[in-house]
């Protein structure tokens, strides 16, 4: 078994990860942006639970005590959603009192305007194998098309279990570490993530053959870096579902790219993989969605790979689907009014993004009371503009 292992869709990832969890005697880490009380949360939870690590620790996000399978629960009158958000709620409750000690990290509290810097990060560590990737636990995220990386290596397991200690204790920062010359991770911290970022843009920008991303959401500043490339003459392709989530950003996408003469092709699937390979040799993958959300605000993780059978998997098993799959967009893709829509709205959030003030970083998990939770929630019904972030 080689250093990294790629697993495609939630099958493959949970069958080898229950397995990791299983056997680990040290440490269990596991974090996310969303984790449910579904039946794909619940089977992570019970793994959990069932470990014999000495140290076993969860960080959820505390967008999951308000959005459920993308539906906010404010906004949500169906009795199945909160019966849901009552088994998330017991769920976590129940990992609590077999002592798994539970946290969420960046509490909105009664700032809506907090709802957009969210905690972005999936991370696993157990004992000396570690996780990135997209995969939440939910079935909804379980029921998309995504990847996760499997990286077996103490030093870097060490050092992401390091970087989950900042966020356990609630003082995240950018950190930069390279393993050899296969690997490099960037952790992001959400506060800083703007004057840390340049490496990153640099990939796209200063790409010389070509640049192919799969992905959902990716905006500016990403897709300006690679309209940079295009212009130099860079084959530029960007894979993104037309049965996107967040259409506004399909939207966006399918205005921008034909001016900025960047390949846009679209897959008749949910994909929620995050992945960008720069002219064939250098793999970018994590959690970030290359957008301006996790530019600004997202705590996130990205890992550049140069690992040559790890990108040759990649191109096999994630992008020549794609590109056999996917087609150019369609009469019916351009609706209107819709990208030119999309531009300024999402360029109109941007700019309030930089606004946005960074709260607490993190609480221990307390049930939520019914009569605090409406009175959060209506405050950010009552000031709330849109959704301008919180890509899972």
């Amino acid at each position: 078994m080689g250093r990294f292992e790629l697993l495609v869709g939630s099958s493959e990832f949970w069958t080898r990860a229950r397995q990791d969890i299983a056997r680990a005697q040290g440490r269990v880490l596991v974090q996310a942006m969303t984790f449910e009380g579904d039946a794909a949360g619940t089977k992570v939870a019970q793994a959990i639970d069932a470990s014999g690590a000495r140290d076993r620790r969860v960080l959820v996000d505390d967008y999951t005590r308000h959005v459920l399978n993308d539906t906010f629960l404010l906004f949500s009158h169906d009795r199945a959603l909160a019966a849901e958000a009552r088994a998330t709620w017991d769920m976590f409750d129940e990992l609590q009192r077999n002592g798994v000690q539970v946290r969420v990290t960046n509490p909105i509290g009664r700032n809506p305007l907090r709802y957009v810097a969210r905690n972005h990060k999936k991370l696993l560590v157990m004992d000396d194998v570690a996780w990135l990737g997209g995969i939440n636990f939910s079935d909804h995220n379980f029921s998309w098309h995504d990847m996760m990386l499997r990286i077996d290596d103490a030093e870097v397991a060490d050092w992401l279990s390091r970087q989950f200690d900042q966020d356990w204790y609630g003082k995240p920062a950018f950190a930069r570490r390279g393993f050899g010359p296969e690997l490099e991770i960037e952790s992001f911290d959400g506060a800083t993530n703007v004057a840390n970022a340049g490496k990153l843009l640099s990939h796209f920008a200063e790409a010389t053959r070509s640049i192919e991303v799969l992905s959902a959401y990716p905006t500016m500043p990403f897709t300006h870096a690679m309209a940079h490339a295009a212009r130099r003459g860079v084959e530029v392709t960007i894979h993104t579902p037309r049965p996107n989530n967040k259409p506004i950003v399909r939207d966006y996408l399918l205005g921008f790219a034909a001016k900025a003469g960047i390949r846009l092709r679209l897959v008749d699937l949910m994909t929620h993989v995050k992945a960008a390979l720069i002219d064939g040799e250098t793999l970018l993958a994590g959690s970030s969605n290359f957008d301006f959300v996790s530019y600004r605000r997202n705590s996130e993780y990205v890992a550049v790979l140069r690992d040559p059978a790890l990108i040759a998997e990649v191109e096999a098993r994630l992008l020549a689907p794609a590109r056999s799959e996917g087609t150019a967009p369609l009469a019916e893709d351009l609706r209107g009014w819709a990208p030119i829509r999309a531009a300024a709205t999402l360029k109109a959030a941007d700019l309030a993004l930089r606004h946005v003030p960074v709260g607490p970083r993190i609480e221990e998990w307390v049930r939520p009371r019914r009569d605090e939770q409406r009175e959060e929630q209506s405050a950010m019904g009552a000031e709330m503009v849109g959704d301008s972030g919180g890509n899972p």
